[in-house]
């Protein structure tokens, strides 16, 4: 997925919960309305992202999935 995002990480091959904290990291270096795009392929990534998006008052803006199962998610950085 092509992406215009502010910040870029690819977490392909590496297990939960080891990208989350990664995603935390780089989201905490971030400003409010910034743009995250993450790619992984673990597959409790996407369910995990999403709990995390909702607590941390971040949005969803795209879901992709290749056919390799990589999942590619789109985050604006909330408040």
């Amino acid at each position: 997925m092509a992406s215009q995002a502010d910040s870029q990480l690819d977490v392909t091959g590496v297990c939960c919960p080891l990208p989350l904290m990664q995603i935390a990291k780089i989201a905490q270096t971030l400003q409010p309305g910034e743009t995250l795009q993450v790619t992984g392929n673990d597959p409790l990534f996407e369910s995990t992202l999403r709990d995390f998006c909702a607590c941390n008052h971040h949005t969803i803006l795209s879901v992709s999935t290749d056919a390799k199962s990589s999942v590619s998610i789109l985050i604006r950085i909330g408040a």
